[in-house]
Formats: C-alpha cells, sequence, structure tokens
C-alpha cells in the first residue's frame, strides 16, 4: 500500500514538472493591436518601419488631440469607445488635411458613423488584391481567415477586394485630408508584415506623411493594461522561486515519510443502533414539534398499510374498508374503535400514546404485549 502511494505521488510530481516545463512562459498576444506590443498581431514593428523610412513618431497615450503636426494618424481597433468629442476631433484633423488610416475588424460605431463605414455581417478572406490607383505596387495582400466586408459609398474608392471580389478597403477624401479604412488590421501588424505585399501596403501608407513627416499611432483608445499582481512579480523573482520551491519540497517529503502531526486519535467507535432508540428519537422530535397531528395520521397510515399487506388487500381508503370487514370483521371492528381512539387523543400525549399502541397492537398481533 505504501509503495503505491509513492508512485501516485511520483507520478503526480512527474506529471507538474512536465506541464511547467512544455508550458513555458505564457504566450504574448495584443487582440487590439497595440503599437508598444512586439506579439505576433502587435504593431510595434510598424513604428519602426515608419522611423526607418525617415518619418518621426508619435503616440497619442494621455489624451486624443490630434493636430496638423502629425500628417499620418493609424487607428487601430479601438477597444475604447470613441466620444462625440474625439470623433469630432478627428474629423477637424481630417478636413485640415491630415490623414486616417483606420483598420479594424469591428470598428466603432461613432467613429464608423462620421467615417461612412458600411459594414456586411457576412464574412470574406482577408487575402486580397490591390485595385486602387495608389496602390499600384501591391499585388496580393495576406491577412486574417475571416474578415467582414466592407459597403463602400459612391465617393469611396475601393483600395482592396477579397478573392471572392468584395471590398474590404476604401479611400475617401474628405475637406483637405483623407481616410483610408481597411476592415482588416493584420497586415499591418508584426507577424504579417514579411508575407505577400503587407510590407509594401504598410510602406505605401507611411508614405502619405510626405517626405520626413510626422507619423501617430492612436494607442488612447486601447483598454490600459491592468497591473499584474504583486504576488505573481514577487514569485517570478529568485528568492521567491526558491522558496515556492521549498515548499513544494517540504510538503512532499512529509507526504511521503507519513509523519502525522500530534498523536494518532481513535474515533470513537459506531455500533448498530437499536429500533428502539430510533422510534425514542423521532417520538422526541415530534414531542418538541408539537406535530400530534402529524403523528396521528403517520400511526393510521402505517398501520392499515401492515394490515393491507397481511390480508393481500391493494385498495385503500372505503375499498380498504370494505374489503377488510369481510375478510376480518372482527379486526375491522378493533381498527374502526383504535381509529376512532386516536381521532379522540387530540394534542394529548397520555391518551395519543394509548391509541397507538393499540393500532401497534393490531397491526403486529404475534408480538403485542399479552
Amino acid at each position: 500500500m505504501r509503495d503505491r502511494r509513492l508512485l501516485v505521488v511520483a507520478a503526480l510530481v512527474l506529471a507538474v514538472g512536465l506541464a511547467v516545463y512544455f508550458r513555458g512562459s505564457p504566450s504574448e498576444s495584443s487582440p487590439d493591436h497595440r503599437v508598444g506590443s512586439d506579439a505576433a498581431d502587435g504593431s510595434s514593428a510598424l513604428k519602426q518601419l515608419a522611423e526607418k523610412l525617415g518619418h518621426p513618431t508619435s503616440t497619442l497615450q494621455d489624451g486624443f488631440a490630434p493636430d496638423l503636426g502629425t500628417r499620418v494618424l493609424f487607428v487601430l481597433s479601438p477597444s475604447t469607445g470613441f466620444s462625440q468629442g474625439d470623433a469630432k476631433r478627428l474629423t477637424d484633423y481630417v478636413t485640415g488635411g491630415g490623414v486616417v488610416v483606420y483598420a479594424a475588424e469591428q470598428g466603432d460605431p461613432r467613429l464608423d458613423g462620421v467615417l461612412h463605414v458600411g459594414r456586411l455581417s457576412t464574412l470574406a478572406s482577408g487575402d486580397a488584391t490591390g485595385t486602387g490607383p495608389m496602390l499600384s505596387g501591391v499585388q496580393q495582400v495576406s491577412g486574417g481567415p475571416a474578415v467582414q466586408p466592407l459597403v463602400p459609398r459612391p465617393a469611396q474608392v475601393v483600395l482592396l477586394r477579397s478573392r471572392s471580389g468584395q471590398p474590404i478597403g476604401f479611400e475617401e477624401q474628405i475637406g483637405q485630408g483623407r481616410v483610408i479604412t481597411l476592415a482588416d488590421p493584420l497586415p499591418l501588424c508584426n507577424g504579417y508584415l514579411e508575407k505577400a505585399d503587407n510590407g509594401r501596403l504598410a510602406s505605401d501608407l507611411v508614405s502619405l506623411a510626405g517626405g520626413g513627416g510626422q507619423v501617430g499611432f492612436d494607442e488612447y483608445h486601447h483598454l490600459p493594461s491592468g497591473p499584474g499582481s504583486p504576488l505573481t512579480g514577487w514569485l517570478s523573482t529568485a528568492w521567491g522561486a526558491a522558496l515556492s520551491w521549498a515548499v513544494v519540497l517540504l510538503f512532499v517529503g512529509l507526504l511521503l515519510r507519513g509523519r502525522a502531526f500530534g498523536p494518532r486519535l481513535e474515533l470513537p467507535g459506531g455500533g448498530d443502533r437499536s429500533s428502539t432508540e430510533y422510534v425514542g428519537a423521532v417520538g422526541y422530535l415530534l414531542q418538541r414539534t408539537r406535530a400530534a397531528a402529524v403523528t396521528a395520521e403517520v400511526v393510521r397510515e402505517a398501520t392499515r398499510r401492515t394490515i393491507a399487506r397481511r390480508h393481500g388487500i391493494g385498495a385503500m381508503g372505503a375499498a380498504f374498508d370494505e374489503a377488510l370487514r369481510k375478510r376480518a370483521p372482527k379486526e375491522a371492528d378493533e381498527l374502526a374503535a383504535a381509529e376512532a381512539q386516536l381521532a379522540a387523543a387530540g394534542r394529548r400525549e397520555e391518551p395519543l400514546l394509548a391509541a397507538a399502541r393499540r393500532l401497534h397492537s393490531l397491526a403486529y398481533p404475534r408480538r403485542s404485549q399479552p
């Protein structure tokens, strides 16, 4: 038995160790495509590309007030909604001559409204071909497996079409500026820039800032990353990891040795209880709850069922009384008298007990006292 326990504990420790080893560090992900994330779906490489092309970059993080010093503003998958004031400042920026690259899988309702972006509820492939004159060097674009196609208006020029020919990117002139809307932001993300012509697409969008123009990124409308747990941070240090392993080894050692903390206590033995104890306990509870009426009904029904089994009577109620009177008229008379005595006892304990004993003697005549 002890050897089996040792094998079970060893198997559990080995399974935990293998799970930790193969899991490694948790994989990073940036579903809202943050410019500060190096994950495959982050957009840090897009900012580095703009800097390599000679464009200064800025990040709108503490507030949203784009000015014309920023020539191109990337708004990627906003996860916090645009307020009415934010939408007004964005449209003023575009009307004054700014360029907005708005790429989002589902979009922001208020932003879609002010930028006249319509989306279909169906899905299409994110792999697309360039069709607009602005993207003449972009032949193929590799994106996500499923995106929502766009619904362009007459003033909006389609730039990208999915494999099935549905628009997933268009451009519109608004005032002195322009808005480029993409249904899929993944072609601009880190893990996709090297696929197909995604890098050329990103370069063409950055180049809209002109020679040396500043490129901005909207991080204000991304949910702030919450602070990590202090306990998790402490456990990630060398001292925290060492103490954690010490606690695990101590627990496993005590489990293997089987040492008890203190003297062994014997549980009090519990033998079979007699039926008299159960009857007494039930009677005490009934007395405490003043359930005289319930007690009388239980005794009456139990007596009738016992007599019915003894004489082979299947029916109850009036049919039982008639059948019992035909088969055992003396028992029928005694039963009627005992039930009348039980009904007359009411809530008084002594008459109730006497009537119950009479019914018990009738139900078990061989066991009753003479």
